[in-house]
């Protein structure tokens, strides 16, 4: 069974600690909310603000076909 979207995200922000304002700006959500969703103060995240924060997070790009490929970062 695979781990829940927010749960997943929680965890991989938890990670990267001291990345979270470059991770903030490019996903086009605050600092602070990042804060808040990690500490679980967010009850309704939003599902593309998680979308947006994995496909961020886990370097990946959905292509128009559906298949999901690696992407370098850069």
């Amino acid at each position: 069974m695979d781990t829940p979207l927010d749960i997943k995200i929680r965890a991989a922000l938890n990670d990267r600690r001291g990345q979270w304002l470059q991770i903030a700006k490019r996903c086009q959500v605050s600092h602070s909310w990042i804060s808040q969703f990690v500490r679980e103060k967010i009850p309704n995240p939003g599902y593309m603000t998680l979308r947006r924060l994995e496909a961020e997070l886990f370097q990946f790009v959905q292509h128009p076909e559906g298949h999901a490929a690696e992407a370098a970062h850069g």
